[in-house]
């Protein structure tokens, strides 16, 4: 079996679960043929099972990580994978997101960004306690390339997500969460270009960028932060991909 037909099945896999799937159903579903292609033994742990996906099939298939729980998804935009969970007429409810491969902060902005694109629309109980979405017509994912980043920058000149992701790992130390005011800091960006930076790691669910609390920072780290698309202040940022 070949690399190309082991992404295939892959895929076809992932045609029939809306576009993702958590790693452990996705084992469940591939031949010990198929395992034993990608390096894949019956000891593997998650974290071992996870590395050898991501080194066989990065060039092929995203990984996006919420908690503990980790996701393959269909090389499509973020925003193609809920419409395509959404129709006119069936409802997307607040009570089967926390099935999506996205953190909330996500999935939110996603949402509004359908919106403000009039192509999702928002409709909301008697007592405004659980909003319901709708697609505005009948979508079906549209792929993307999605190209290796083991020895390519897709940035320019001092500015890539290279040394994006150095500075965080220099601030990580393990702690998971990264202050977005400290990372700001630490690369020196003009502000618009570190924005920008954010924004495409969050599109393409490489980071999580998650809510300031404004209560025990100082105005000048507040000032920091990233105000996302929907005035929303976000003050931390974790990598979802290792």
């Amino acid at each position: 079996m070949s690399d190309k037909s082991i992404s295939d099945l892959i895929q076809s896999i992932l045609d029939k679960n809306k576009g993702f799937m958590t790693i452990s159903k996705l084992m469940a579903s591939l031949s010990k043929d198929a395992k034993s292609q990608l390096g894949i033994k019956s000891g593997d742990t998650g974290k071992i099972i996870r590395h050898k996906l991501e080194q066989s099939l990065s060039d092929c298939f995203m990984f996006s990580a919420k908690g503990r729980i980790v996701y393959i998804l269909t090389p499509c935009e973020p925003s193609e994978l809920v419409l395509n969970l959404l129709s006119p007429k069936k409802a997307l409810d607040t009570r089967t997101i926390s099935s999506l491969p996205f953190t909330k902060a996500v999935f939110i902005s996603i949402i509004n960004d359908l919106v403000d694109e009039g192509k999702a629309k928002i409709k909301v109980d008697d007592k405004f306690i659980r909003p319901k979405f709708f697609s505005v017509e009948a979508n079906k994912i549209q792929a993307v390339k999605i190209e290796s980043s083991k020895n390519k920058s897709d940035d320019t000149g001092d500015y890539t997500r290279e040394k994006f992701r150095e500075a965080f790992d220099s601030l990580d130390k393990g702690r998971i969460f990264v202050r977005i005011c400290d990372l700001r800091r630490k690369l020196g960006w003009p502000r618009e270009v570190f924005d920008e930076m954010i924004r495409k790691l969050r599109n393409e669910v490489i980071i999580g960028i998650y809510i300031a609390d404004e209560s025990v920072m100082t105005q000048d780290e507040l000032n920091d932060c990233f105000v996302d698309e929907n005035n929303y202040r976000m003050g931390t940022v974790a990598w979802n991909v290792k």
